[in-house]
């Protein structure tokens, strides 16, 4: 698949991190996703124990919707394709995590040295969407 086909598709790695950042984006079911995982990680950075089973549900539901939406519009994979050791929803909550502690982390930090750390960040996630795509990779049908 052309990668601009693609990209109408799936959120690249940009309007993810403005997910994740409360910003404006696309109206895009990851999207919407994304930004509520970013958000159940800052509360649940702050929430009492008793609070986190919850959070943790809700965030469960959220990777499956993910991992729903990108198996009904992804291209079937190749038969030999690899199978990714995780699989979208995960490594979105996965994102969404990091980015919550590197929000916390560089608040004060100059843009530069945010995007830097963002960057290194999405590459997974970037490389994951093209493999998708291209169908050469495949996701795990695990659950959680």
């Amino acid at each position: 698949m052309r990668p601009a086909a693609r990209e109408s598709m799936l959120p690249g790695r940009d309007v993810l991190l403005a997910a994740f950042r409360g910003l404006p984006h696309d109206d895009h079911p990851i999207l919407h996703a994304a930004g509520e995982l970013a958000l159940l990680h800052q509360l649940r950075e702050r929430a009492p124990l008793s609070e986190t089973e919850r959070i943790d549900r809700r965030r469960a539901q959220l990777m499956r919707s993910i991992d729903r939406w990108v198996i009904l519009a992804a291209p079937v994979p190749h038969a030999a394709a690899d199978e990714h050791c995780e699989t979208l929803g995960g490594l979105v909550d996965r994102l969404a995590k990091h980015c919550s502690q590197a929000f916390v982390a560089l608040a004060s930090a100059p843009e530069s040295v945010y995007r830097d750390e963002w960057v290194r960040l999405a590459d997974s996630y970037e490389r994951l969407i093209d493999d998708l795509w291209s169908g050469a990779r495949s996701l795990p049908a695990n659950t959680y």
